[in-house]
């Protein structure tokens, strides 16, 4: 949730103030009113993370701009009645909450939403359905239940799954305890299985993480469903945003987990909605906006204070719920251009000057915009599910390393604390001679074959500085029986090849001149992402007596041109330079 005023004034508030749902189940919220008499717009917030996430909502700057705020605790969560079950419940909910806003006497009849990953799903679960509803402020959010939040292209978000049904075990432990109920023992257990660093990221079968109890239906609903399918279409908003019409200014980071989900928000709704879109995208990730993230810092304009997002998301809901004229519209995409360390103003995304450039991967090594010759012999690595590649930053939300293995949190960090595998394929360009941009949405095209009966595929470019250091810009994976999708699983024959598409995070990234531009291909990314066994068990029900050790097969020969596809934006003679 966006980090908002330090201090606040004394206004009107109510705390936990009970709105009543449809099957009479009462939710609780605090509600905070502008400090003079009249009807007011609100600005709804909703959070599952209980009193000290309700206390971080933003209140000060919206009452002065005229606008009430309502911070609601969702379905069995915080103050509020009722169970949790992630999601189940938010659309239903969303629309009672919104209805009873405006239907107060305080209230003029307009409500607004705003915030970040669960709070920014909340929103458009209900947008579709709530006439009420004006505003959207959606910060870091997917746009798929499935797709993004639980799974990607085929292969279980282990890393951040597994940490956010501890994160809400927690919370939801310490709320029966204050209920009167007896948590004690169930949290001395979960304390006690998370002290293995094992058990948290290596156990298996994964349907038996640690966990409260409370939390492992959702999760087990998760992992029963890898194909997304009914159970994910009732509880997703996925194929119902084309409904939503109403303006919304869209939040994300580079190395948020979300990041993709977020500017597919932003496309869908500007080529559906008819009203007013907006994207910011800055260095940042799931939980950090201050500009130094993983192992580098991209400079005092980078941090969210610096780029002034708070105003912006304030003078965005004034203008839509407070028809304040003095706000002005702003740009309809802002983002941050990483090595350049700028910001900059576009009218679209993807850009439209965009020169989508495939670049080879070569027998030898090398990575170039020349297609390989013909009958270049294919590249070769051994795959053992035992010993997988670990996480090493990227678009990730996973709770350190604990292990001992490299630093698994979010942002660009050194490869070169992998150097020692020789299960990773690296494929390096020259230094370049001139500054290259990346902007926009990045895949790797990949011809391959496995002796598995099934397996993953990783990419991760690079970028490599003179220095030596190896920093990593965007990663993705594939699980080869979701190749053609993540609706229907389709099995492999081992040793056949296949063509293979790997969506990496978006980014914008200048490579410097001097620097070296590199694409690393493993069979793992773990614990960002579960390990594949290699026979095709499913990601709950695996143990180790399911892995399969594999030889994998990377084709770059004229008929199979294995290759990276970089958004290459045209450099202007008015580009920032350092």
């Amino acid at each position: 949730m966006t980090k908002l005023n330090r201090e606040r004034r004394a206004f009107p508030f109510v705390h936990d103030e009970p709105i009543p749902m449809r099957d009479g189940t009462i939710l609780r919220a605090d509600v905070y009113r502008p400090d003079t008499s009249g009807q007011f717009p609100v600005l709804l917030v909703r959070t599952p993370y209980g009193e000290p996430f309700v206390r971080q909502a933003p209140v000060t700057p919206l009452l002065e701009a005229g606008i009430a705020v309502v911070v609601q605790h969702v379905r069995g969560t915080g103050d509020s009645d009722g169970d949790f079950l992630p999601f189940a419940r938010e659309a239903d909910d969303g629309v009672d909450t919104i209805e009873w806003c405006a239907g107060q006497t305080w209230c003029d009849g307009q409500v607004g939403m705003l915030g970040g990953s669960y709070s920014g799903m909340v929103q458009f679960a209900v947008a579709p359905e709530a006439p009420a509803l004006r505003v959207l402020v959606p910060v870091i959010a997917p746009a798929d239940y499935h797709w993004g939040l639980a799974y990607r292209q085929g292969a279980l978000q282990q890393g951040q799954l597994h940490g956010w049904y501890v994160l809400k075990s927690w919370q939801q432990l310490a709320r029966a305890a204050q209920t009167g109920a007896d948590a004690g023992p169930e949290a001395a257990q979960l304390r006690a299985a998370l002290s293995d660093p094992a058990a948290v990221h290596g156990g298996r079968p994964l349907r038996d993480l640690p966990m409260a109890e409370e939390m492992r239906p959702g999760w087990l609903g998760a992992l029963e469903h890898e194909e997304r399918d009914e159970y994910w279409e009732a509880l997703s908003y996925r194929r119902r945003r084309d409904r939503i019409r109403i303006p919304a200014l869209h939040v994300g980071g580079w190395f948020d987990l979300f990041n993709d989900g977020t500017l597919d928000n932003f496309t869908t709704l500007t080529a559906s909605s008819g009203a007013e879109q907006r994207l910011i995208v800055g260095p940042w990730s799931h939980t950090n906006r201050t500009g130094t993230i993983g192992e580098l810092s991209f400079g005092p304009s980078a941090s969210d204070a610096a780029a002034g997002l708070e105003r912006a998301e304030t003078d965005f809901l004034a203008r839509h719920l407070a028809g304040r004229t003095d706000t002005p519209a702003g740009p309809s995409v802002t983002l941050f251009v990483m090595g350049e360390n700028v910001w900059r103003h576009e009218q679209e995304w993807p850009l439209a000057r965009t020169a989508w450039t495939p670049w080879y991967l070569h027998a030898t090594g090398g990575l170039s915009p020349v297609a390989p010759d013909a009958g270049t012999a294919p590249s070769t690595f051994v795959h053992d599910p035992a010993d997988p590649v670990r996480t090493v930053g990227g678009a990730t939300l996973i709770n350190g390393g604990a292990d001992g293995g490299p630093g698994y949190e979010a942002g660009p960090r050194d490869q070169r604390v992998l150097d020692h595998r020789d299960d990773i394929l690296r494929f390096t360009s020259a230094p370049l001679t001139e500054d290259v941009e990346v902007t926009g949405p990045v895949k790797v095209v990949l011809y391959a074959a496995t002796t598995a009966q099934d397996t993953d595929f990783t990419a991760r470019l690079v970028d490599c500085l003179p220095d030596g250091r190896a920093m990593g810009v965007t990663d993705g994976i594939v699980r080869a029986r979701f190749r053609e999708g993540p609706d229907k699983a389709v099995p492999i024959r081992p040793g056949r090849p296949y063509r293979y598409v790997i969506d990496l995070m978006p980014t914008s990234q200048v490579f410097k001149a001097g620097h070296r531009i590199r694409v690393d291909i493993a069979g793992s990314n773990f614990p960002c992402y579960d390990v594949n066994p290699g026979n095709g068990a499913s990601a709950g029900t695996a143990t180790t007596a399911d892995f399969v050790v594999a030889q994998q097969t990377v084709f770059h020969d004229a008929s199979r041109t294995s290759h990276i596809v970089l958004p290459v934006v045209p450099r202007s003679p008015k580009s920032p330079r350092d």
